[in-house]
């Protein structure tokens, strides 16, 4: 990779787009917490939902403001947006309607918000592909499945076929240098290995070595997300995750071991994520400066990479 050195004007919000081709990925689920997460450590954050079929985001948080108007404690909002779809017989007419509210989207929360989080759908678009190119951080789902791997790398019995770059990793790719061309930004990938299994297993060896592999080709850092575990589901409803006070609601006042675990594996991947977050006597410009002084290092030392 060539990266730049020159310092770039840089906007307030660090933009964290979630992004997997692969659906059932967990892409939602990650963005919820992470966008919650960030409410809960007091930074302004705002999220906008790609996925104008699904919505989760937006359905999560609504369900959130519904339990806010009840809850005997502050339950922190972000600022919302869900991207409506284009309805009109004329394709172009729809991606023009839909560049243009998501363009006013971003204007309207890029220089007031420390963080906006980004929910992309499992399909290839025009919008999909515009929001990796604005990502600072990349935040890509997989499972423990060599189904999942193959959209990032080719994955065949025969040598000769195995290893090429997948259609999705090209997609990033192709963010990235488009996005060094506009403003000489760097985009920061990690690839989070989402609903691990509890016991590990051969299979789940075999996909860590892949990974890691595969890491160092594309240029991504790897990091543990949450494991399969019911708390991330059944707390959907009332829009509330394991970072909430729940324990004065449950189990006469004190959390099971399942709900502490999911409460960690939380806070241990925002610390992995190593985002901008706030520091003392720092300003939130000067660390998104530093943060991407970091990046910048970060990947020339992972030199040499294929891409």
């Amino acid at each position: 990779m060539d990266f730049e050195t020159d310092s770039t004007d840089l906007r307030s919000a660090h933009v964290i787009v979630v992004g997997n081709e692969k659906g059932g990925a967990g892409k939602s689920t990650l963005s919820i917490h992470i966008a919650v997460a960030l409410l809960k450590s007091g930074h302004k954050v705002a999220c906008i939902d790609l996925d104008t079929r699904q919505q989760t985001m937006t359905r999560f948080f609504e369900n959130r403001a519904s339990w806010s108007k009840h809850a005997s404690w502050p339950i922190e909002l972000p600022r919302h947006c869900a991207m409506g779809r284009g309805e009109s017989h004329d394709v172009r007419a729809n991606e023009a309607q839909e560049f243009a509210a998501f363009a006013q989207a971003i204007s309207d929360v890029e220089h007031d918000y420390e963080f906006v989080v980004i929910d992309t759908p499992a399909s290839d678009s025009y919008l999909m592909r515009l929001a990796h190119s604005l990502a600072d951080t990349l935040v890509s789902p997989l499972n423990d499945s060599y189904i999942d791997v193959d959209v990032f790398s080719r994955v065949h019995h025969d040598r000769d076929r195995r290893g090429g770059v997948a259609h999705y990793a090209d997609l990033v790719l192709q963010a990235r240098r488009k996005r060094r061309i506009v403003d000489s930004g760097v985009i920061d990938w990690v690839m989070v290995r989402n609903r691990i299994a509890s016991l590990s297993n051969n299979n789940a060896k075999q996909i860590a070595v892949s990974i890691g592999r595969l890491s160092r080709e594309l240029g991504f850092r790897v990091a543990d997300g949450f494991h399969d575990r019911v708390i991330f589901r059944e707390l959907f409803p009332i829009g509330l995750t394991a970072l909430d006070p729940i324990e004065e609601g449950v189990n006469n006042g004190g959390l099971t071991n399942s709900q502490i675990s999911a409460r960690r594996e939380i806070e241990e991947l925002v610390k992995a994520l190593a985002l901008p977050t706030r520091a003392p006597g720092v300003e939130h410009m000067e660390q998104r400066r530093l943060w991407r002084d970091r990046v910048l290092g970060y990947y020339r030392e992972q030199a040499p990479m294929a891409h």
